[in-house]
């Protein structure tokens, strides 16, 4: 097994405690005006739901202060403590969360948990339920990792609803709201299979974890679940947001990545199953951030006009005819169809394999394209009731299935 070597002091503390039940992890990076709330959150569900399991909370601290252990020490009262704490991190670096879920799942099987939690402790808005919700398919249904379904406002993870969901789904085979591990619950046996995996290292473990980890766990047959949390609310952000063409760019090259080291599962794979959900769907939440379609078409034209050379290495030439056709549209007819959206993500998944240009321009690349198909669902839908949104992204998600051939036989 591929785990980490732990320091001195955290072994002589984990040896101290012997074995648990549950493990949950918590990553921070310097003082933290949420962990507070979030380790008190884990405390309530820990006593109103988990009496009577030994728990453990891995605190692993990327940059150490006295500050946040001791407002965690507060917060958690008597639930047992295993503290990493990192060197060389300073507390304005990002934190580097693929080596904080390796610590915990080290830790965690180290004490021969049945079931481990990643929480994110910058979500100010986690409550007792999430804890329950992500760990109990695991405790008592036999579910090998359950990821979070976030109550979210109409438009929120616009990206998600373009590219990630619709492209595991078709890779994969499994119908799932929200496909990515940003917090998850897994068994022991999910967590040694993540372990034993060399991706902890590379660039797809270091930039695209999230989308790894439930591919990983579909590929080696265990069964991934859904759990309906509540409205996700990030604490400020010390950073400013990356640029759209960065975002994009590591989003795309990851799961494109993910494609290429998986091929030999997701070639074979035919239609999707839906996943098991634990609680309701949520409708969107009233209000939200305003969106303007109109600046995201403009967004798209100007891709069109600055990319052109790119493209044309890149998109086959009947879905780069429809693209530049798209473009001359005025937004009242403006609409990005489904089956070219998908063979434009399909091209640039072939062109990210080929190397047909620097994988890293490819991927980023996508983002005006990404913002014309974005455009197109919020013309299509602002107007109408919230299913109009779910339903337009379940069709999108059937359209990658049912065009996977296009992919599949230019791939082989």
């Amino acid at each position: 097994m591929a785990t980490l070597e732990l320091a001195d002091e955290i072994r002589t503390t984990v040896e101290g405690i012997g074995t648990a039940d549950l493990v949950v992890g918590l990553a921070t990076a310097g003082p933290s005006a949420t962990v507070a709330a979030v380790a008190g959150a884990v405390r309530a569900a820990l006593d109103a739901h988990f009496a009577g399991q030994g728990a453990v909370v891995v605190h692993v601290d990327q940059a150490p202060s006295e500050e946040t252990p001791a407002a965690l020490a507060s917060a958690l009262g008597p639930v047992r403590v295993v503290r990493a704490a990192g060197a060389g991190h300073a507390a304005d670096d990002p934190l580097d969360w693929t080596q904080a879920v390796r610590t915990m799942l080290t830790v965690g099987r180290r004490l021969e948990a049945r079931a481990l939690v990643m929480l994110n402790a910058d979500l100010g808005s986690t409550t007792t339920e999430w804890l329950r919700a992500l760990a109990t398919p695991v405790l008592k249904d036999d579910v090998g990792l359950v990821l979070p379904i976030y109550h979210r406002y109409r438009y929120d993870g616009t990206l998600t609803q373009a590219l990630v969901v619709p492209l595991m789904r078709s890779l994969f085979g499994r119908q799932l709201v929200h496909p990515l591990a940003e917090e998850f619950a897994c068994s022991g046996a999910v967590a040694d299979a993540f372990l034993a995996q060399p991706v902890w290292e590379t660039d797809l473990g270091r930039h695209g974890l999230e989308f790894w980890l439930p591919g990983a766990a579909i590929e080696r047959g265990f069964t991934v679940g859904q759990a309906v949390l509540g409205p996700r609310t990030v604490a400020a952000a010390t950073h400013p947001p990356a640029p759209l063409g960065r975002t994009v760019g590591r989003v795309a090259g990851a799961l494109f990545a993910l494609a290429e080291q998986s091929e030999s599962y997701w070639l074979d794979v035919r239609g999707s199953e839906p996943a098991a959900t634990f609680g309701v769907l949520p409708e969107p939440l009233p209000g939200g951030p305003a969106v303007d379609p109109e600046r995201m078409q403009v967004g798209f034209v100007q891709g069109v006009r600055d990319l052109l050379p790119v493209w044309e290495r890149i998109l086959a030439p009947e879905n780069l005819g429809e693209v530049l056709e798209l473009s001359d549209r005025p937004l009242e007819r403006f609409r990005f169809p489904d089956r070219l959206w998908t063979r434009v993500v399909y091209d640039f998944l072939l062109a990210y394999r080929a190397r047909v240009v620097y994988r890293s321009h490819a991927a980023q690349s996508l983002a005006p394209l990404y913002l014309g198909r974005a455009a197109s669902v919020i013309l299509e839908t602002s107007a109408r009731p919230p299913a109009a949104l779910s339903l337009s992204a379940s069709r999108l998600g059937g359209m990658f299935e049912e065009d996977k051939p296009y992919l599949v036989d230019r791939w082989r």
